[in-house]
């Protein structure tokens, strides 16, 4: 191997001072050993460094391409997921708002209940009062009434006395 580099060299410094310098253009052998050279270089830069930049940036472009898609996915999947959060946001305020209205409702309907209920027990407490009212004023008048005047008396009262009072007397016998 060393000799071929030793061979090569040595027929390369041949050729370069056989070059005339007056003739630009003109095509001799280290034309053919420089486009050799040129070639292999080419092929050299070509394996070992244009063909893994290239490889790289492909890699780069895939990889870069599938972060993209990925990224596309997921805001997807995020206004997904926020429709379905604002849409069960909407269900459970309309489930409270149906609830609450029941419940207002019933609490309507229970107060309604209870001031009926109390309507009618403040009636009939009245009525109670009224009863008593009556019987006691009732009883005044009998009080003040004294026997000659119920015996004598053509008022109600006297009479529904006489009355109460042959019962009184009929049940005894």
């Amino acid at each position: 191997m060393r000799t071929k580099v030793f061979l090569f060299f040595l027929i390369f410094s041949n050729f370069s001072n056989a070059a005339d310098s007056s003739n630009v253009l003109s095509v001799d052998r280290t034309f053919f050993f420089e486009l050799i050279i040129y070639i292999s270089v080419l092929l050299l830069l070509n394996k070992f460094l244009f063909k893994p930049l290239l490889e790289l940036k492909d890699d780069r472009d895939v990889e870069s391409s599938v972060r993209l898609e990925r990224a596309d996915s997921m805001s997807e999947q995020a206004k997904e997921l926020e429709s379905q959060y604002v849409e069960k946001m909407n269900q459970y305020r309309i489930e409270i708002d149906k609830t609450s209205i029941e419940k207002i409702s019933n609490a309507k309907i229970s107060a309604e209940d209870l001031i009926k209920e109390a309507k009618n027990q403040s009636l009939l407490k009245i009525e109670e009062s009224r009863k008593d009212l009556t019987s006691a004023k009732t009883l005044n008048k009998i009080k003040e009434l004294s026997v000659d005047d119920i015996k004598s008396g053509n008022d109600d009262i006297s009479k529904k006395i006489r009355e109460v009072s042959s019962i009184i007397k009929d049940r005894m016998r």
